[in-house]
């Protein structure tokens, strides 16, 4: 699942894995023309904290995440994909690699644990 401060930046992301979506608690429809424009009113008119984000789900679904990790998903893909959708976002680890080296790294840091390379 990806992770952005914006909803047009999801918006963006899901309309290149899906190409409609359903209001989560309507009946609303919506195509890639009309999601973006509606993911720019929203950020335009009602930004989000800066400690809350949104995610894509692989199929393309859009949710909101507040400040408990918690799901709340806005836009679902008609898919049987949304049927497993998670409740809480959990970030998976990056695994980065050192480029003199090769060895994997620890997200995050400067040096390289291995040969002391610097990262970044």
């Amino acid at each position: 699942m990806d992770k952005f401060s914006t909803l047009v930046e999801a918006a963006e992301c899901a309309i290149t894995r899906c190409k409609s979506w359903n209001f989560a608690t309507s009946d609303e429809k919506y195509d890639p023309k009309t999601l973006l424009a509606l993911a720019e009113t929203s950020d335009d008119q009602d930004p989000i904290d800066e400690d809350c984000y949104y995610v894509v789900s692989p199929s393309g679904a859009i949710g909101y995440c507040g400040f408990d990790e918690s799901i709340d998903w806005l836009f679902l893909t008609g898919t049987s994909a949304d049927d497993d959708l998670p409740t809480t976002y959990i970030e998976e680890p990056q695994i980065k690699f050192c480029p003199k080296c090769g060895n994997s790294v620890v997200p995050g840091a400067n040096f390289c644990g291995v040969c002391g390379a610097k990262l970044g």
